[in-house]
């Protein structure tokens, strides 16, 4: 089955699936996943399914279209982790959760997850400390 993961150039395209080695948070056994676009492309959102547990599916995107300012910086475990020699290296999405309506969409700062384009091989990070939200709105109402 043929998927779309990330290039190193950051761009998307159809490629292996994401390697979670150590599984993701609250979902250990969870570890390799399709992505696939969400909706009609050009589309900024991507669907995650997971191959070991069925029906488990995050929706993510990249953060940069919502939260332009958003610069997570990872400490060199991360790096360790995915084999690479800085983050420089490394793409980021964040995890969204689906609100009743889409202006109650938010998005999670605070875990984001981190992917060496070279290998596909991906964690979470936990940016404990950091001051990013874990549901931070996709908008924001004035």
């Amino acid at each position: 089955m043929t998927t779309t993961a990330m290039t190193p150039n950051g761009s998307l395209a159809t490629s292996s699936s994401l390697k979670f080695s150590a599984g993701i948070p609250g979902f250990a056994g969870a570890r390799t996943f399709s992505m696939k676009p969400w909706g009609e492309e050009p589309t900024p959102f991507y669907v995650l399914e997971c191959r070991e547990v069925p029906g488990l599916r995050f929706v993510v995107m990249r953060p940069a279209l919502f939260f332009p300012w958003y610069k997570p910086r990872f400490g060199s475990d991360v790096c360790a982790a995915l084999d690479v020699d800085g983050q420089e290296a490394l793409n980021v999405l964040v995890i969204l959760t689906l609100g009743p309506k889409p202006e109650l969409t938010t998005a999670n700062l605070l875990g984001p997850l981190v992917v060496n384009p070279l290998t596909n091989m991906a964690l979470q990070a936990v940016l404990s400390g950091s001051g990013y939200d874990p549901q931070a709105p996709l908008i924001v109402h004035s």
